[in-house]
Order: structure tokens, then C-alpha cells, then sequence
């Protein structure tokens, strides 16, 4: 869809159509060879990079224990260094973002040896298709210092002017309707010819006119949200976690109300465990129990609150 775009707003020419494709350059030329963009998809998964991390992590004293399954920044704020934890993470999952980067430079150095211009924009349109690891605001964080790196008195990427994140497996609720992020991220090339920075936004106008009808700037980064794949059949326990977080109706309570509802519901999850139950539940109360305690387990993952903390 993005090649389409590049070709129907952009009057994109794809250079697979006019040179060999063992010649290194950009993609596409576009408005009239104004912009050379270079296409590279986020498919190295860093999955088995965090697993490995996370086993070395439950090795120590301090990893915390949490009722249920909780996402791993509920780990890492219960630890006793977590902005050093956090760089190893990041560390991690920017090596997938890192190399792209690397390959994009050196196409568009070639491109521009290739097709010397005195006015050209060179973009790295980075996209990911379904590694919920990228969110938006990871990815501009490793970008942006990326770009901002000093190598020999120069950029480390000074051949790439901006990059454009874009991924569908990230959004947000505006307006009644499904946003998905579309991050911007300029070089040093951009503060020295502001000109560059009126081309990108031009191209990200474009961008959210053609797909979603209509843009909003300035939306923060850490606003998007992972998007669930949801199988057709699901188990119990992931549809109760589904619909949770479509309404997580114990996210007003505060920390002490949410403690003595846990006691509530703790309580009423056991009864139909306890073989001399002082109170019988019938099955459809013993189902909402456990149902209560799924959606008590979600909130507190979200909150990350470790079992000591109960």
C-alpha cells in the first residue's frame, strides 16, 4: 500500500523499473526526483533478544512476582535499577531498527553518487507490519539519537535526511475512530535547510489524506497501544482478558480501593475451591467469580502492583 501511495500522491518512479537491481540506490524517486526514498521493513523480531534478557532477569533477588501474567515494564518498574534495565531493553529491540537504518545510509550515499542533485530529500520509510515490540515510542526514541550521533566530526547517517515510522500494529482512539502513528524523525539535515522538513511534512499530509482521511499532530508517542490479534475461537480466560480492556471498569478505583477489592474478589474466587464451603455458589456465580478475578489480575498487571504490594 505504501508503493502505491509513493506512485499515486507522489508521481513515485520505482528504479527496480528503470536499472538493475543489483545497482545499490534508493527505491523510488518522487516529485520529480525532489525525494529519494528508501523502503525497509522491521522484520527481524527481537522476541528470542527479549526472551534471553528476561531469563537473565528472573535470576536476580529482585524480579517481582505478580498474580497472573503482567507485561515486562511491570517487571522493570519493580526493580531496583529500572532506567538501567530499560537501556538493556532498548538496547535489544534497537538492533532490529539499528541495521535497517545502517542499509538505508549507505543505498542512499550510492543513490546520491549515482543521481548528484543539488536539491534532494533522502527518506528511510521504516515499516512494520506485525512486531508489537516497535511501539511508536521505542522506535523514535532509538531513531532519534540514532540521527544525532557523531562519527569522525560527522553524522553517523548523514546520508539519510529524515525517517518515516510508520505500523499497524499500534494505535489509538481519536475522533470515534482507529489512529495509527505515523513518526517523523529528521537528521541534522533538517535544521540546516529547513526547506526538507516542509518536504516531509508534505509527504506526511499526503500520507494520512489517502489512508485515513484525516491527520493529527502532536499526538504523544506513548498514547498508541498494542493491537491484540483476536482468533475467531479463543479460550475463556482470553476473551474475559479481551473485554477487560475494552472496559476496565476498575481503572477509576485508587490503589487502596483497588487492595480491598482484591480481598473481595480473592474471596469470592475461593469459595468454589474450598471442599466445606461456608457458601455455595451456583455455576453461573462461580463463573463471574473467576471472571472478577481474571479482569482483578489485568488491572493489576497494568498498574504493576507485585504480590507484596497486596
Amino acid at each position: 500500500r505504501f508503493e502505491r501511495f509513493l506512485r499515486e500522491r507522489l508521481g513515485g518512479v520505482s528504479l527496480d523499473d528503470v536499472q538493475s537491481t543489483n545497482h545499490r540506490r534508493a527505491d523510488y524517486l518522487c516529485l520529480r526526483g525532489l525525494v529519494a526514498i528508501e523502503i525497509k521493513s522491521l522484520e527481524d523480531s527481537p522476541t528470542g533478544r527479549m526472551d534471553h534478557l528476561l531469563d537473565e532477569l528472573r535470576e536476580r533477588d529482585d524480579w517481582p512476582m505478580f498474580l497472573g501474567s503482567a507485561p515486562a515494564d511491570a517487571f522493570i518498574q519493580n526493580m531496583e535499577n529500572p532506567e538501567e534495565v530499560r537501556r538493556d531493553v532498548i538496547e535489544r529491540v534497537g538492533r532490529g531498527v539499528i541495521n535497517p537504518l545502517k542499509k538505508a545510509n549507505r543505498q542512499l550515499e550510492a543513490h546520491n553518487n549515482s543521481y548528484p542533485r543539488a536539491r534532494c530529500v533522502r527518506v528511510l520509510a521504516l515499516i512494520n507490519e506485525d512486531n508489537e515490540e516497535y511501539d511508536p515510542h521505542t522506535v523514535s526514541y532509538i531513531l532519534w539519537h540514532a540521527v544525532r550521533k557523531i562519527l569522525a566530526g560527522k553524522p553517523r547517517f548523514e546520508h539519510v535526511d529524515a525517517i518515516i515510522y510508520l505500523t499497524e500494529r499500534h494505535a489509538t482512539i481519536r475522533n470515534n475512530k482507529v489512529t495509527f502513528p505515523v513518526v517523523s524523525v529528521g537528521g541534522p539535515a533538517l535544521y540546516d535547510a529547513p526547506w526538507k522538513a516542509e518536504v516531509v511534512q508534505l509527504i506526511l499530509d499526503r500520507w494520512g489524506g489517502l489512508t485515513y482521511g484525516e491527520t493529527f499532530s502532536g499526538e504523544a508517542v506513548e498514547d498508541f497501544a498494542t493491537i491484540d490479534h483476536i482468533p475467531e475461537v479463543a479460550p475463556r480466560s482470553e476473551r474475559w482478558r479481551t473485554e477487560y480492556r475494552r472496559n476496565p471498569y476498575l481503572r477509576s478505583l485508587t490503589k487502596d480501593e483497588l487492595k480491598d477489592r482484591f480481598d473481595e474478589v480473592a474471596l469470592l474466587a475461593t469459595l468454589p475451591m474450598l471442599k466445606n464451603s461456608p457458601l455455595k455458589l451456583p455455576p453461573e456465580g462461580s463463573q463471574l467469580a473467576m471472571q472478577c478475578w481474571s479482569d482483578m489480575m489485568e488491572e493489576l498487571a497494568e498498574r504493576a502492583m507485585p504480590i507484596t504490594e497486596l
